[in-house]
């Protein structure tokens, strides 16, 4: 039988509840950063017609994203493995866009950023920033309403992903393989930039 850390799914949805609050729409994660409940349509035909929530049963990844409270634990129950959670990217009100920098052998993620940013003569304003277990950051940034930004994987240049919409960033307080995300020093306060 087996055996789930009650204490990290406790504390993940109690993360979750609180982003929420903030107007983020959450999906409960598993250790490996993936979405904690498998697609009921796992079985399904390949060209079957795509599903992204229409059945109502949960599992259909960021699609599930939600900031009703009642709707989250009744996820997290789904999944009591759960260790974290994802926000979803592109929603109202923030329409949150996530620069990912990523920690890779012989790439300086961020100073390519900066790099862009004085190229391109913009600056990076401050925003909240959450430092993953593996040294990366996330940036999040807020986008505007009418403007559908993808994801992407080192399109920008090496080590810098973009999430956006149909994406998720995975949420400070979650518990992942390599260990915890947090929020960076001075930044919990600010709204995404």
């Amino acid at each position: 039988m087996a055996t789930f850390d009650r204490h990290a799914t406790t504390l993940a949805l109690a993360h979750a509840l609180s982003a929420a609050e903030r107007g983020l729409a959450v999906i409960p994660l598993s250790r490996s950063k993936l979405p904690a409940l498998r697609s009921p349509h796992h079985e399904d035909p390949v060209d079957a017609p795509q599903c992204h929530g229409e059945c109502g049963r949960p599992g259909h990844g960021v699609y599930d994203a939600s900031t009703d409270p009642f709707r989250i634990r009744e996820l997290f129950a789904a999944a009591p493995w759960s260790t974290g959670y994802g926000i979803a990217c592109g929603l109202p009100p923030h329409h949150l866009i996530g620069i990912d920098l990523d920690t890779k052998a012989d790439t300086d993620s961020s100073a390519l950023l900066r790099e862009l940013a004085l190229r391109h003569l913009f600056t990076i304003p401050p925003t909240v920033v959450v430092m993953t277990p593996s040294g990366g950051r996330h940036l999040w940034l807020s986008g505007p309403p009418d403007v559908v930004v993808p994801n992407s994987a080192s399109r920008l240049a090496p080590g810098i992903d973009v999430r956006g919409a149909g994406g998720y960033l995975v949420g400070p307080g979650s518990r992942s393989e390599h260990g915890v995300y947090s929020t960076a020093p001075g930044t919990a306060h600010l709204a995404p930039a």
